[in-house]
């Protein structure tokens, strides 16, 4: 392993295409979301998408394709120059920064404008001229695992971890938005359980009003949680997957509740849940008069409460207790 990279806790903000081709655009996404990750205190990255169009895209699609995609790319398209500008903007506003290359000469991109992080779509995880040339980064990698069955998950980490690269791996469903029914949450049980080294997050497509995933993919143990985002204007409407700065602001908030209501692994009892049980709790108390160095015996007691402070409580009764001191009838032991 080239290095130990901390996964935990990582939210990744996916501009995606969001920017709509606009520097200006994707530089007001990149102010409001960054203000809503300082609010919270969180360790946020932001992410880009990298297409080398000119030459990932093949020559007889680059007009009038039947691909739904790729009149968006085009349409979407910015510079490295531009790029670096939104970059820029990101790092000032105290985030990380990650890139999901989609061919090998945007990772050399990548590499020379300093990210921090390499993403890997669900897409690609089974490209190995692109996987092979992301290794070479020696960046810390997030893989993806959307529509991949165990057996091509297994084949991805097991590329990875042969090179020595640090990655985390990401529970994910490629259905843009997801419903409820298609989410998946147990996958996470098992990819922790597959790869017990590894973080697991959850890469997410819900409706963004939808709370409750983040929730429950927390509580399974997923520690990297992943949106698209942006901002809707007056010309500018986002579709159905993306966040807006306020929608992330409840979606942090649910992270934090859900951390909140689980709690530490080793619980501690307060003071108050303390206080709590012992006013539940039944006592030790003498049914007669009872002598100094007397053995007692389960006719000589009873149980009671309330329970009173450094008595002996009913959890602790065992017979052969010996008195170190006489008792009148309902003291207590």
């Amino acid at each position: 392993m080239i290095r130990k990279y901390d996964f935990d806790n990582l939210f990744v903000f996916d501009l995606a295409n969001n920017h709509q081709g606009s520097v200006e655009h994707g530089l007001n996404i990149i102010k409001q979301v960054g203000a809503v990750a300082r609010k919270h205190g969180i360790r946020g990255v932001f992410k880009f998408q990298f297409r080398q169009l000119d030459t990932f895209i093949h020559p007889k699609h680059k007009e009038g394709s039947d691909n739904k995609h790729i009149p968006r790319f085009l349409s979407t398209r910015l510079g490295e120059k531009q790029f670096r500008t939104l970059f820029d903007a990101v790092r000032g506003q105290g985030l990380m920064t990650m890139c999901t290359p989609f061919d090998e000469e945007s990772v050399e991109i990548i590499e020379s404008m300093g990210f921090d992080m390499i993403k890997i779509a669900s897409c690609s995880a089974q490209d190995w001229p692109l996987l092979e040339r992301v290794s070479q980064s020696n960046l810390p990698i997030i893989v993806s695992t959307g529509g991949l069955p165990t057996s091509k998950i297994d084949s991805v980490s097991s590329f990875f971890d042969h090179r020595g690269s640090d990655f985390a791996i990401m529970h994910c469903v490629s259905i843009y938005p997801t419903p409820p029914e298609s989410c998946h949450l147990n996958q996470i049980d098992k990819l922790k359980e597959r790869f017990p080294e590894k973080v697991i997050g959850w890469s997410t497509h819900e409706k963004p009003e939808e709370m409750a995933p983040i929730q429950i993919a927390y509580a399974k143990g997923a520690r990297i949680f992943e949106r698209h985002v942006g901002v809707s204007t007056g010309t500018i409407q986002l579709n159905t997957y993306s966040s807006t700065p306020e929608q992330i602001d409840d979606w942090i908030q649910s992270w934090k509740l859900a951390v909140t209501l689980c709690g530490a692994s080793e619980r501690q009892s307060s003071t108050i849940e303390t206080d709590s049980i012992n006013s539940l709790r039944r006592g030790i108390f003498a049914r007669r008069a009872l002598q100094k160095g007397q053995i007692v015996s389960p006719e000589d007691v009873y149980f009671a409460m309330p329970y009173i402070e450094r008595q002996l409580s009913s959890g602790q009764w065992a017979s052969g207790i010996t008195l170190e001191v006489d008792l009148k009838v309902n003291e207590p032991l």
